[in-house]
């Protein structure tokens, strides 16, 4: 059922059937302005007031309650009550927050509403755009470092590209660390251990050096045994272990003209990733049937018996400069960046334990230069704005080299699983390299006409120029099926492409304060995200021919209410919303080449409403949680692909005389999406003796069923499923130290975190699961020093 009507309306109607009962509440103070996360966490008070919290979602710091964005916020403190450790774990705090988990690190996916990228190719960016202090990362991979030193993470719901960097189609997330203190010294430390040998240590300290010189360092180190056993050779696997810093060198205090701020990271991982458990197989051969029968399956499987042991090396680093003029009321910004990230990983691609594709080596290494430049004229006039510039200097390289045979090419299996092909020496390679390289200029601006004091509107454009260039061969050919059948993949190239397109996004918006305390808005914004490059090493003649695929788009239908009650002590905000995306980009498996394909599958329709709370009912006691309902289904999309296994009967034929099969997804439900999906967080402080404090705390996410593959393949469905956290610990030294201990996933219950098709190379068409750290239970212990 279309709920979108409803949806937008029901913040306005809201509103209006409230207006009348505001004026005993429109003399009431606004609550004094807070951080988003406190460096030092405060004691528990009686009945402490809910702060406002300041957000940089339009460029300049406001009230998150007076503005028309759709803003979930995470502190300091709330990512460490939840015991996060990177981005993946706001899925736990932010019901429109979810995650998919791709058969290596680097094809992890965050998505918001619903829509995020689930594409292989180097070629293809993600919808959802990771800011990390302004500096836009251009591979997702690079987004799922550790949580280190971060002041707040803001999720800005929906396209965002107006003001910020590029592809952000379906929103932002942006992420901002603590810079340097010109007037304390301050830092931080923590240590945690858990169960499956989680070892975390994390650090931070800074402050002036003089009156002009200031700075700030942390780092991080982590290591953790993977959840999943190897029968193989009875090794965990999916174990992790990393490290890195963050540096910052501020100069000019806050009462200089000029204030600049050096900043550099580094991240170092290496893991045994990705061993992806068996769900489900069928269609095994006589040949391969005993070989599936070892393999572990099931819903509920944590284990794999695979020969090659995966693992993965990835760095992450870069530097950039920041700069503030202040140029008597306005103020002038650069933001120079450099940033490169390098991917090294095997995985056992048929994830068997016969030796049938021996090695998958991948490189992946990209490098940005970013220069962006920002004009925010001063506020309290009756107009505000902000005018920029922006550039992008993005490379992305892949290199694969893939070994092996498919099972049709073999004669038999040995005990040991080394295979006997059915012509001696008989091995396959696919190899090959790709380099996309992207440029991207645009210029902005969006200002704000304040009619009177509650009635604001807004409007804001951008104008993008995009430049890309494909390099791609495959020097030989690859028979998987045996040197003496056709090849699976043949020679192709060496190619070049180049490709360019330019386009205009927007936003208007309508604010109106009913009272100091509640503020509406509707807003209508569009978003952009560049064609698409297949640059996989499957890429064929024919999908070069018809390279690239027609850039991402989107546009939004958004009305939210905005509210706080009873003085301060209940934040109460609802959303409605409806988005169009046309021509998404997305990808689905081929079982002939063992390989994934791009494709643009059509349009996407996504109806909901959003709910979000904050409320101290009574003495120290602090409750937060919210809601989101989708109704995302595919729409203008009626030559999708069909899935493995498709016949007529289900829906999968002819797109016309001679033309490939196809399936109408018109209406069928988009991938990852949920209907609907819940948070909660209860947490109760007691004081003891002197300045020490108990607490406890729960939280709960739930979330109905989805699939995981826009071909609507029954094999990559997950149901509904609800995952319950447990902490309890002891604050002391007026709450700068914290002991607490922690249960994940309290009940044991299991779920997974993506699914996807294994290569057809074992014989049988079988279907793997990724899963995540709680998969099952687990305790830990932390403590927490704030000085």
């Amino acid at each position: 059922m279309r709920i979108h009507k409803t949806c937008l309306t029901l913040a306005i109607l809201a509103a209006l059937a409230l207006e009348p009962v505001l004026a005993e509440t429109s003399g009431a103070e606004a609550p004094q302005a807070a951080s988003a996360s406190n460096e030092v966490p405060t004691p528990p008070k009686e009945t402490a007031a809910l702060g406002e919290v300041t957000v940089t979602a339009q460029r300049r710091e406001e009230n998150v309650q007076k503005i028309p964005v759709a803003v979930a916020v995470v502190g300091t403190e709330q990512i460490e009550r939840a015991n996060a450790t990177d981005i993946s774990n706001l899925t736990s705090l932010i019901p429109s927050v979810t995650f998919s988990a791709g058969n290596e690190l680097r094809n992890n996916s965050i998505r918001i509403r619903g829509v995020g990228t689930d594409v292989f190719s180097t070629g293809v960016e993600s919808s959802v755009s990771t800011v990390v202090d302004g500096v836009v990362l251009q591979r997702p991979g690079a987004a799922f470092s550790d949580l280190n030193d971060i002041d707040r993470v803001e999720v800005l719901r929906g396209p965002q590209g107006t003001l910020f960097g590029k592809n952000s189609s379906a929103g932002v997330v942006n992420v901002v660390t603590h810079g340097p203190d010109f007037d304390n010294t301050q830092g931080n430390f923590s240590a945690g251990v858990a169960e499956n040998a989680q070892y975390r240590v994390n650090g931070a300290i800074g402050g002036p050096i003089n009156s002009d010189w200031a700075y700030r360092v942390s780092g991080f180190y982590r290591t953790q045994d993977g959840t999943v056993v190897n029968q193989y050779d009875g090794d965990t696997v999916n174990d992790q272990k990393s490290y890195g810093f963050r540096g910052k060198l501020g100069w000019g205090n806050a009462d200089a003209p000029l204030q600049v701020t050096f900043a550099a990271d580094y991240a170092k991982m290496n893991a045994t990733c990705c061993a992806l458990p068996i769900a489900s197989w069928s269609g095994a051969s006589a040949l391969t049937k005993p070989v599936w029968l070892t393999v572990p399956t099931g819903r509920d499987n944590d284990n794999v018996s695979n020969d090659v042991n995966p693992y993965v090396h990835q760095k992450n680093w870069g530097g950039s400069i920041t700069a503030d003029w202040h140029l008597g009321d306005y103020t002038l910004s650069s933001i120079s960046a450099y940033r490169r990230f390098s991917n090294i990983s095997n995985v056992d691609l048929d994830d068997t334990p016969a030796q049938f594709i021996q090695q998958n080596y991948n490189i992946e290494t990209s490098k940005t230069k970013t220069q962006e430049l920002r004009l925010l004229s001063p506020t309290g006039g009756p107009i505000d704005y902000v005018l920029g510039a922006y550039y992008f200097n993005g490379s992305a390289y892949n290199f694969l080299d893939r070994r092996g045979l498919n099972a049709g090419a073999v004669q038999s299996i040995n005990a040991d699983g080394s295979i006997v092909p059915v012509i001696p020496g008989d091995q396959a390679i696919l190899t090959g390299n790709s380099l996309v390289r992207t440029w991207n200029q645009s210029v902005y601006g969006q200002g704000n006409l304040h009619v009177s004091d509650k009635l604001t509107f807004t409007l804001g454009l951008r104008y993008l120029d995009e430049d890309q260039k494909l390099k791609f061969i495959r020097p030989v050919d690859g028979k998987f099926n045996g040197v003496n059948k056709p090849a699976t993949n043949p020679t192709f190239g060496p190619v070049e492409g180049h490709y360019s397109d330019s386009a205009t996004i927007g936003k208007v918006a309508v604010n109106y304060e009913f009272a100091p305390k509640i503020t509406g808005y509707v807003s209508y914004s569009t978003g952009y995200k560049s064609e698409g490059i297949a640059a996989t090493l499957g890429l064929s003649a024919a999908q070069f021919k018809n390279e690239p695929a027609p850039a991402e788009t989107s546009e939004l239908v958004e009305a939210g209410l905005k509210t706080l009650w009873f003085d301060n002590h209940l934040l109460f905000n609802v959303t409605g919303l409806h988005t169009r995306f046309k021509n998404y980009q997305g990808q689905t498996f081929n079982s002939a080449t063992g390989l994934v394909v791009l494709t643009s599958v059509g349009g996407v329709v996504i109806d909901g409403a959003e709910l979000e709370f904050t409320a101290r009912p009574i003495n120290n006691l602090s409750i937060s949680g919210g809601a989101t309902f989708l109704n995302a289904h595919f729409d203008n999309a009626p030559n999708g692909p069909c899935y493995t296994g498709q016949t007529a009967a289900l829906g999968c034929a002819p797109a016309g005389p001679g033309l490939p099969n196809v399936q109408n997804l018109n209406g069928k439900p988009f991938v990852n999406a949920p209907d609907q999906r819940y948070t909660l967080s209860a947490r109760y402080e007691l004081p003891l003796v002197g300045d020490k404090y108990a607490y406890i705390q729960g939280d709960y996410r739930w979330q109905s069923g989805i699939i995981f593959d826009l071909s609507q393949n029954p094999n990559l469905a997950q149901g509904s499923y609800g995952v319950a956290d447990f902490s309890a610990g002891v604050l002391f030294g007026e709450g700068k130290y914290d002991v607490s201990f922690y249960v994940k996933n309290l009940f044991d219950k299991q779920y997974a975190a993506g699914m996807m098709a294994v290569s057809g190379a074992g014989g049988a068409t079988a279907y793997a699961q990724q899963i995540s750290q709680d998969f099952r239970r687990y305790a830990g212990v932390t403590f927490r020093a704030h000085f």
